[in-house]
């Protein structure tokens, strides 16, 4: 058997909380070695948990005097780059929380830095990782739903709930932080999108910075499929917080509303995953994924097994730097098409 991946942790906030169980459960895949946070009791705290000895408060010292072989980033979005980039340079693969950067350019850079360090990056995109995902798109791939035509989501969210959320210098705003999850889920499934419009307003006074709370978008799938994007930060009452729906010419899936989990379990974006054919009646019924072949039914523990397993094996990443440019060009397409109030094409970014 092979060495475990020796991994440091930046960034000690709650979503590593639901990576640590990868480490914890998976030792001899997946080992954390240091664990580094600017604030020195949270960090304390998370390599207590972890069963870490070594702790820091400066990524560059981890990335200097650190036992690792590669980076788990899970700050803020505007410092994914610098970091990203540092680790690369030091020859440490990385994997990043979604979004992948603030801006495309920074996306780019962190890409460019990877491809010059031969080392792997991938975003942490975690809907793509849960059994449901994988076989809806076994069911888009083998063509049982024909031709996709259209797809929606929608995400409502109350908040924001901390101050740099409110910060767009800090990639803050409704699109960057929820509805990237879902622009990238419905690539996952449909494809690139080649041109968008759309529009993103700021409702809320404490919406710094050109940080969005409300936003609608129309995208345009290579493959000539239609998606409709709807996400706000002002509806905290609507019935469905997030859900997404897959039209094709001879079937349609569609998520349900997430069911009441405690605090222990892994963050769920969807209840099930429901489909209907036209040579079945059109009734609908939940997608089955007992077929679907994952070490774990928590997407962040997937992801992160993923990530141990392309690098181990020389694979590129399932949601790679190079794929998730596509994300973030969706990502700064909307926001120019309503900065410019035309269509914007995704090629000229």
């Amino acid at each position: 058997m092979s060495e475990p991946l020796k991994v440091g942790l930046i960034g000690t906030g709650s979503i590593a909380k639901f990576h640590l169980p990868a480490y914890l459960e998976h030792s001899d895949r997946v080992q954390l070695t240091a664990v580094c946070d600017i604030h020195p009791p949270s960090a304390k705290e998370f390599a207590k948990i972890a069963g870490v000895d070594a702790i820091f408060h400066d990524y560059h010292d981890m990335l200097r005097n650190a036992d690792i072989d590669a980076v788990d980033i899970c700050t803020v979005h505007d410092l994914h780059a610098p970091q990203g980039i540092a680790a690369a340079e030091a020859g440490k693969h990385v994997i990043v929380e979604k979004a992948m950067a603030s801006t495309l350019s920074d996306a780019w850079d962190m890409v460019d830095a990877a491809d010059k360090a031969c080392v792997t990056l991938m975003v942490a995109q975690h809907l793509r990782y849960s059994p449901e995902a994988l076989a809806v798109k076994h069911l888009l791939d083998e063509g049982q739903l024909g031709e996709v035509q259209a797809a929606r989501t929608h995400v409502f969210r109350q908040g924001p709930e901390l101050s740099w959320y409110t910060d767009g210098q800090a990639g803050g705003g409704v699109l960057m932080l929820n509805t990237v999850h879902y622009i990238d889920l419905l690539r996952y499934y449909i494809g690139n999108v080649k041109r968008v419009t759309g529009i993103c307003k700021s409702i809320q006074p404490q919406m710094t910075n050109g940080a969005d709370d409300l936003v609608t978008a129309t995208l345009e799938f290579e493959n000539g499929a239609i998606g409709d994007v709807f996400s706000s930060w002002t509806s905290g009452l609507a019935p469905e917080k997030s859900a997404y729906l897959v039209l094709g010419s001879e079937g349609t899936i569609h998520s349900t509303p997430p069911e009441t989990i405690n605090d222990n379990s892994p963050i769920r974006h969807f209840g099930k995953i429901m489909v209907a054919k036209k040579d079945s009646g059109d009734d609908f019924h939940a997608v089955d994924s007992s077929d679907i072949s994952l070490p774990s039914t928590s997407f962040f523990v997937n992801e992160i097994l993923h990530f141990e397993e392309c690098i181990r094996t020389g694979r590129e990443p399932l949601s790679s730097g190079h794929d998730n440019i596509e994300t973030m060009k969706v990502v700064a397409g909307i926001q120019d098409s309503s900065r410019l109030n035309r269509p914007v094409v995704l090629a000229d970014l």
